[in-house]
């Protein structure tokens, strides 16, 4: 099922769980407290578990890949040469580093503001997140990295399960002639 679909079914079902057991009331915020720091330290002990995996395979097969320099312009591309181990700890720093800023944002959300239903939904949502993640399918679920886990690894854009997938190609070409008929 789309990764996207199945999140917004999680949250809907979530707030009515919270509607049910009435989980905003004050007596229950320790209990989403401890949930979501528990949530937390379960995925920063994966990042390190998944950290010393890498280094200590130490795969040095060369991994050439292009990257866009802007997502939002694929005609602008970089090449980047490296190895799979430093590939994954690119990734690992990555991911680590996103999963830190959230951390900071739901901290601010609810300790600023009294938001309680994000440490619910952040609970639930980041194990899911967790679960989906291709370090985690590759280095920790032990799943070839073939297919969609091959490297270089997609970014996956949060509305690109909504919308139909355009051909980049096309983008390209159609950027191309528009560059030829300015000039």
């Amino acid at each position: 099922m789309n990764p996207a679909i199945t999140n917004l079914v999680l949250v809907f079902g979530l707030m009515q769980v919270a509607n049910k057991f009435e989980l905003d009331k004050e007596e229950n915020t320790t209990y989403l407290r401890i949930a979501y720091a528990s949530m937390q330290l379960v995925a920063f002990a994966l990042f390190a578990l998944i950290y010393f995996k890498v280094t200590s395979k130490n795969d040095r097969t060369p991994l050439v890949y292009e990257e866009a320099k802007n997502p939002m312009d694929p005609t602008n591309v970089e090449k980047h040469a490296t190895t799979v181990r430093d590939y994954d700890v690119k990734k690992i720093v990555e991911i680590a580093r996103s999963q830190a800023v959230s951390l900071g944002m739901i901290a601010l959300m609810h300790f600023k503001f009294g938001y309680v239903r994000p440490l619910l939904l952040q609970s639930v949502l980041g194990l899911k997140s967790l679960y989906e993640a291709q370090l985690v399918q590759v280095h920790v679920l032990g799943k070839p990295a073939v297919a969609e886990l091959a490297r270089p690894w997609k970014v996956a854009s949060p509305l690109a399960g909504l919308a139909p997938q355009a051909d980049t190609t096309a983008k390209v070409a159609d950027a191309k002639a528009a560059e030829k008929k300015s000039e």
